[in-house]
């Protein structure tokens, strides 16, 4: 009887009902794709600063930053073993290590900055976001732009540095920065050749925004960590960088709320006033029910089990409606190294519990109207 209540309810009244279910699987549409959008948005732009380079430079804490820089001769020496000991360390906000040993040479009257380089991986960096640098095999060399133009080298030919030859795999394009000099080798290769085993001048690693809503706390974390797991080296953030990624993040952040904030009143809004209308115009249909014996439980539950069907129907096709959206319209737009664009399965039960709970939410309004209903006035003749 219950159920059959429902369906009469339904389909007297199909043409509102079909009306609001279409309204509400467009609105959760909307919800999925703008959710998409914003997340897959945020993901792209970390990557796209991730690229720009490392944003942190860790040192000794009584060496001098700007002989690192520089590439001077006052750079100080300390044990590679210290890169592989934070990459072991995960309450570090910082990831993507590089252990570096370089020293200035000439070479045809040019300087080039010998290299040596080896990123160190922690355990819990995926395949998607790797690190920035990859390693270089031994008897490899990359070469910034300034270098090749010194050693007058092109990608596949071989260079002698040191009295060590190296097959050239890349050549690097121009940053208009130090780097441009720079001849990148294996760490352990440049150790031997330098006469400096196991020793590094600097590490490079990249800041991530995964301890506190704020750029200024994460750092606050990284030093905390820093000065309790490895007191004798401190943390230089090139800011810029940092600045920058912290910025992408926090845009996309705001504008996925902003827009959420304006589909979920609009949500309510709809139902609110579907409901008030639905309420209205069954007055005599509600005195009738109750006139019968049925409380006012049973007829609540009659509007509420109906809205939670048309919730599910909307929530569950505007899902694949705006995943299918989401998925046919970005995949041009977000050209950075990310993975694919494809549906986020995990998110369907969220998006299905939420619509429902606010379709719950917003049927409050018009079952406050209902309750508040004076059985007797509902039957007075006219």
């Amino acid at each position: 009887m219950f159920l059959k209540i429902i369906v009469n309810q339904a389909r007297q009244k199909w043409v509102v009902t079909v009306l609001l279910l279409l309204a509400m699987t467009a609105l959760v549409s909307l919800y999925v794709y703008i959710k998409n959008s914003a997340r897959f948005s945020n993901r792209s732009m970390q990557i796209i600063m991730k690229n720009m380079g490392h944003n942190v430079l860790i040192l000794p804490a009584n060496s001098d930053p700007g002989q690192t820089h520089l590439c001077g001769p006052g750079q100080t020496l300390f044990s590679d073993t210290v890169t592989r000991d934070m990459a072991q360390e995960l309450r570090l906000a910082s990831k993507y290590y590089l252990s570096m040993l370089q020293e200035r040479n000439e070479v045809n009257g040019k300087t080039v900055v010998l290299t040596g380089i080896e990123p160190v991986s922690r355990r819990d960096e995926t395949r998607e976001k790797r690190n920035l640098v990859v390693a270089i095999k031994p008897g490899r060399a990359r070469l910034g732009s300034a270098a090749a133009e010194a050693f007058n080298v092109r990608e596949g030919e071989t260079i002698t540095i040191m009295d060590r030859s190296f097959h050239v795999d890349q050549i690097l394009s121009s940053q208009g920065t130090i780097d441009d000099s720079r001849v990148y080798i294996p760490l352990a290769q440049s150790q031997q050749m330098l006469n400096k085993p196991g020793k590094i001048n600097a590490i490079l690693a990249f800041l991530c925004l995964s301890y506190g809503p704020s750029l200024e706390k994460t750092c606050a974390h990284q030093d905390k960590v820093m000065a309790r797991r490895f007191p004798g080296f401190r943390t230089i953030a090139k800011t810029n960088l940092a600045q920058g990624r912290y910025l992408a993040r926090m845009t996309t952040t705001r504008y996925l709320y902003y827009l959420l904030g304006i589909v979920l009143a609009v949500t309510v809004a709809l139902i609110v006033v579907a409901g008030v209308q639905e309420v209205s115009e069954r007055i005599r249909e509600v005195g009738i029910l109750l006139a019968m014996g049925a409380g006012y439980s049973y007829i609540v539950s009659l509007y509420i089990v109906k809205l939670l069907v048309l919730a599910l129907l909307a929530s569950t096709a505007g899902f694949f409606i705006g995943s299918g959206l989401s998925k046919l319209l970005l995949v041009d737009v977000l050209t950075s190294n990310t993975r694919p664009i494809s549906i986020l399965w995990n998110q369907m039960p969220s998006t299905v519990v939420l619509t429902c709970a606010v379709a719950i939410a917003a049927e409050v309004i018009p079952m406050i109207k209902l309750v508040r209903m004076d059985p007797n006035a509902i039957l007075v003749e006219e």
